[in-house]
């Protein structure tokens, strides 16, 4: 099974880079940018370039309702048991599914499921907590 993400502009290539400093290559995981000099016809030829027959896919794009989402989620309605769409994941998502990957013999359904709930739990806001003064007496 592999992992290809997509999004605007350079999202996929964008998130490819950071994959590279933090953890090497990630053999399973594919990028596609859909930039504004791209039509739906060229994202979709490039997408179907990747996938090879009776293989899985999961899609990890940038924002419900785009195209590169719209793209991937016409690739699953033809294929479901096969294709799996995500979106608005995060890199830790990614990160952590990608490294697990190639020893994975997870389903599509497992694999979407997994990449959103990282996501949720990696999903923070920083909150400054008051320390309380520890109260010394100097036994008077």
């Amino acid at each position: 099974m592999d992992i290809i993400v997509t999004g605007h502009g350079h999202f996929a290539t964008g998130l490819s880079s950071t994959i590279q400093l933090l953890a090497g290559e990630l053999p399973h995981v594919h990028y596609v940018d859909f930039t504004k000099e791209m039509s739906e016809e060229n994202l979709v030829d490039q997408l179907k370039s990747i996938m090879v027959k009776d293989k899985s896919y999961v899609f990890f794009c940038d924002l419900v309702g785009g195209t590169p989402y719209k793209e991937a989620a016409r690739l699953s309605a033809a294929d479901d048991k096969r294709i799996g769409v995500v979106a608005g994941c995060n890199l830790a998502s990614l990160l952590e599914v990608g490294i697990s990957l190639a020893d994975s013999d997870n389903d599509v359904g497992y694999l979407t499921e997994e990449l959103v709930t990282i996501s949720q739990k990696g999903t923070q806001v920083f909150k400054v907590k008051p320390i309380k003064p520890e109260v010394i007496e100097d036994g008077i």
